[in-house]
């Protein structure tokens, strides 16, 4: 059961992640050079972060795995 669970849980990470890549894209896609400023001072890890689905891979709990 802890199997399925984890599978389940994978399935549905991914596809929320996929979503929200797919919105990031089209916020991307409409507001670059129109409306949105970026500020070039920041540093390297503050962008990747913007730029990473902030949700936790709390399917991996079932395998007795740490949580990221």
């Amino acid at each position: 059961m802890h199997v399925v669970r984890y599978v389940i849980g994978w399935f549905v990470y991914r596809v929320k992640a996929g979503w929200w890549y797919f919105c990031l894209a089209l916020k991307l896609w409409f507001a670059i050079g129109l409306d949105r400023d970026f500020d070039h001072t920041k540093d390297d890890e503050a962008v990747a972060r913007e730029f990473s689905y902030p949700g936790k891979k709390e399917y991996r709990r079932h395998l007795n795995r740490p949580v990221e």
